[in-house]
């Protein structure tokens, strides 16, 4: 099984939508393989959104009362403006190499909705590589030199061009979800 995911690492939906997959994954005992698409919400030159209180009131009302309900831990983040994401992603190639793609996933979302790390900080990324065993001066080459700069680039416009509605969305194998399943039942109806 494949299970492929459009994401941005600074959408709560995408945070919360991965742990209860993650959940659901664990309690059916499944590895599956993992592709990960980028769709960055903001990308260059659009200004990144200012994180403000509205933002939080947002936040609180919406994504903490589903996280609250299926037992994930959230934290609204107060990095402003939020962190663009294009490096982040560009670590996902080097992480992959290693067989490491999904642990550096998780590790990127977990620095951001859980530790409230500037994931647009290149520091940042180098440490949670180095903490995933990820060859940390590899790592930090292919992105201070921009190694994958370009296939990050045009992949993200690729995404941009698919038929979806909202992020995260998944892909079971080659097939889209209709929605993405924002419950750990509802996962693990869809995982049998």
């Amino acid at each position: 099984m494949r299970i492929t995911m459009i994401l941005d690492f600074v959408c709560p939906y995408c945070f919360v939508g991965e742990k209860i997959l993650e959940k659901a994954l664990k309690e059916k005992n499944l590895k599956p393989e993992f592709k990960f698409l980028p769709y960055e919400l903001s990308p260059e030159p659009t200004p990144q959104p200012i994180v403000n209180e509205a933002n939080k009131e947002y936040f609180d009302k919406n994504i903490l009362l589903w996280a609250t309900q299926e037992d994930i831990l959230v934290k609204f983040p107060t990095i402003s403006p939020k962190p663009r994401t294009a490096l982040a992603f560009q670590g996902i190639y080097v992480a992959e190499k290693y067989d490491k793609g999904i642990e550096y996933v998780r590790a990127v979302l977990d620095a951001y909705w859980l530790r409230n790390k500037n994931i647009g900080n290149v520091e940042v990324l180098i440490e949670i590589a180095d903490n995933l065993l990820i060859p940390k001066f590899e790592f930090a080459d292919a992105l201070l030199s921009g190694q994958f700069s370009a296939a990050h680039r045009k992949l993200n416009n690729e995404v941009s061009n698919f038929d979806f509605d909202v992020v995260p969305t998944f892909y079971i194998d080659d097939k889209q979800l209709k929605e993405f399943p924002r419950t750990k039942e509802k996962w693990l109806e869809i995982l049998k």
